[in-house]
């Protein structure tokens, strides 16, 4: 009896799995992660035991009315296409007879992030996938700049805009040493959805030098920084900062010039 069983059970397995072989779709991944400004491919496959021309399939997106792409044997990528990817859907037309339902996005934005869904027909059978896009945002330069302080205290101030998600915010000094413990770091909403962040160093006695701004984001394994070049320090906390030699051979004329009058 527990033979029997146990045959009847390879057996409805083994079937199961020649039946789903005959027509099935499966992506590359389940989510995806992609760069603002960047062309992305969602990558997917059907596998059919008929012939794999003689298919139709509809890329929709979860939170849209409107469709992303649709293909059919006779007629693509028109229909009820929502007008935000009219122009940036694509699919490899020559390549799905080989099985390639690959969905291309061209010029991705924040506002492409979320989920998408692959479905896939023939004349007899259906299937369906999905995957998440996740799109991240590098913002711009930062900008370093000190503003007065009438108590005398050193400030600096690094901000950038254009961020998502937010990421995270070093400080280091010309010799390398970390003082992110001595900053407080704000972020607020910008436009089009993306982050705005402002991160400011402040410590007493602060000497002459180099100091280094970074934002950084984990996942994309990119950032961008900045160096402010702390050259004097004079009454009522101003400060002068520069990016070269230039500004400091600049007071020290001034200051031959005055001597002289």
């Amino acid at each position: 009896m527990n033979y029997l069983l146990h045959t009847l059970t390879i057996l409805l397995a083994a079937a199961q799995m020649t039946t789903a072989g005959r027509f099935k779709v499966k992506c590359k991944e389940e989510r995806v992660t992609a760069k603002a400004g960047e062309d992305d491919i969602i990558q997917c496959r059907f596998y059919s035991g008929s012939k794999a021309g003689s298919v139709a399939f509809v890329w929709k997106k979860a939170d849209t009315m409107g469709i992303v792409y649709n293909y059919t044997t006779s007629q693509y990528g028109q229909g009820e296409q929502d007008p935000s990817y009219r122009d940036r859907a694509e699919v490899f037309v020559s390549e799905i007879p080989e099985g390639n339902v690959s969905l291309r996005l061209k010029n991705v934005t924040l506002s492409d992030s979320g989920t998408y869904r692959l479905s896939v027909a023939s004349r007899s059978q259906n299937t369906e996938a999905q995957v998440f896009l996740s799109i991240r945002a590098l913002g711009t330069q930062p900008v370093i700049y000190s503003p007065a302080d009438d108590l005398g205290l050193l400030v600096l101030v690094c901000e950038s805009s254009g961020w998502y998600p937010a990421p995270s915010v070093t400080w280091e000094n010309g010799l390398g040493q970390n003082l992110t413990r001595y900053s407080h770091t704000e972020q607020t909403n910008c436009t089009g959805g993306s982050i705005c962040m402002k991160s400011t160093l402040e410590m007493e006695n602060l000497p002459a030098g180099n100091y280094t701004c970074t934002m950084w984001d984990q996942q994309l394994h990119e950032g961008l920084s900045s160096t402010f070049v702390l050259i004097h320090r004079v009454a009522l906390g101003t400060v002068i900062g520069a990016t070269g030699a230039s500004i400091c051979a600049f007071v020290l004329i001034v200051a031959v010039c005055w001597s002289w009058w």
